[in-house]
């Protein structure tokens, strides 16, 4: 016979523990992991008690000196989980575990302690992140946002190149979130820009995905709509514009594809008779033959060239095309999703067709513009 599992007594034949030891072993390690567990949850951490307890709960659990360590780790899980319970983790909870987790150098190379600490810093990260969106959209307080931001940043361990992605990202879900009632007020939009120079971020940081133009498009159309003709735009190379006097460029759009209906006309011809016997094997059909012209409209692909849009006028410029309208020249304005069309003030005007890629924005930029022309 062997000696029994925990108490190291005398076993008999296929009987390797006692009953109640293995239960007081149990009951004991929950104990140590629970005494864990409370402690890595308080901010005043009395070590010295705690380590006087675990050693007393492993003697009179059968339990040896060996596992207090792994307890430890146990009850750190624990408190990570108890954390992280609500979705969120605050800077003190925080605090707290990794004060606790650093003052008994646990090991988080191992399971539980690895899942525990990638655990912990995802919620560091997701916390920095929500901050930061909340930051890059603050109209009150915007100052000390930015400073608070900053230090937390300041005291992460992310890198300067993970720090800056995380600004980034962060100012693109706020101009989305900002974007959502489909107008960026004024106290947005200096939010959003106090929020690029605090952090030293350019256009070209975070126009990546096309989130500095989407703001901007939406400032040039609270703009139009107020009654003041935007000046948003940042032209690099010559523009192929006449422009009258006076008249103030407002937004360019490359590629687009102009389209005009045409009417189509073709001859077409009929015959009718009665076919005559005359002999065997020998017919005679006169007939009668009509001539007629049938009209019918499509739209055809003219060009594809760049639209400018100014305070007076709609111009297009191609290889093949090239005009501007007036727009008091126009008589109606029809939406599409992808661009617009217009309907000239003539007899014989068919319908125009700019295909932009982007129909609210175009619609909404020349009906408001032409208002006030």
């Amino acid at each position: 016979m062997g000696n029994r599992k925990y108490c190291g007594n005398k076993a008999g034949f296929m009987r390797a523990m006692h009953k109640e030891c293995a239960t007081a072993h149990e009951a004991g390690w929950q104990r140590m992991v629970t005494l864990a567990t409370d402690a890595a949850g308080k901010s005043d951490i009395n070590e010295a008690v705690l380590l006087d307890e675990l050693p007393a709960v492993a003697r009179g659990s059968f339990i040896a000196d060996d596992a207090i360590g792994p307890a430890l780790v146990e009850g750190w899980y624990q408190a990570v989980k108890d954390s992280l319970a609500d979705g969120i983790l605050t800077v003190d909870e925080e605090t707290r575990l990794q004060d606790f987790r650093d003052r008994f150098a646990l090991d988080t190379q191992g399971n539980p302690g690895r899942i525990a600490n990638a655990q912990l810093q995802q919620a560091v990260l997701d916390r920095l992140v929500l901050d930061a969106r909340v930051t890059a959209s603050a109209t009150h307080d915007g100052n000390t946002h930015r400073t608070e931001l900053a230090a937390m940043l300041g005291e992460s361990q992310m890198s300067s190149i993970e720090r800056r992605l995380l600004l980034v990202q962060a100012w693109e879900a706020a101009v989305e979130s900002s974007l959502k009632d489909g107008v960026l007020s004024l106290d947005e939009e200096d939010a959003l820009d106090s929020y690029l120079r605090h952090f030293d971020l350019s256009k070209t940081d975070v126009d990546v995905n096309g989130a500095y133009h989407k703001m901007v498009k939406s400032v040039v159309i609270r703009e139009a709509a107020e009654g003041i003709i935007p000046d948003r735009l940042t032209v690099t190379s010559d523009v192929p514009f006449n422009l009258m006097k006076s008249e103030q460029l407002v937004w360019l759009i490359s590629g687009v594809n102009y389209h005009e209906v045409k009417t189509r006309r073709r001859r077409q011809g009929t015959s009718h008779g009665l076919s005559i016997r005359v002999a065997k094997g020998l017919y005679y059909r006169p007939s009668a033959f009509s001539n007629q012209s049938v009209e019918w409209e499509e739209t055809v692909h003219e060009d594809t060239g760049l639209l400018g849009v100014t305070s007076k006028h709609i111009y297009f410029h191609g290889p093949r095309k090239r005009f501007r309208v007036r727009y008091d020249r126009i008589v109606s304005f029809e939406p599409y999703r992808d661009g617009i069309g217009i309907m000239r003030d003539a007899q014989t005007a068919k319908p125009q067709t700019f295909q932009t890629g982007d129909g609210w924005f175009i619609y909404d930029l020349v009906t408001n513009l032409a208002q006030q022309s």
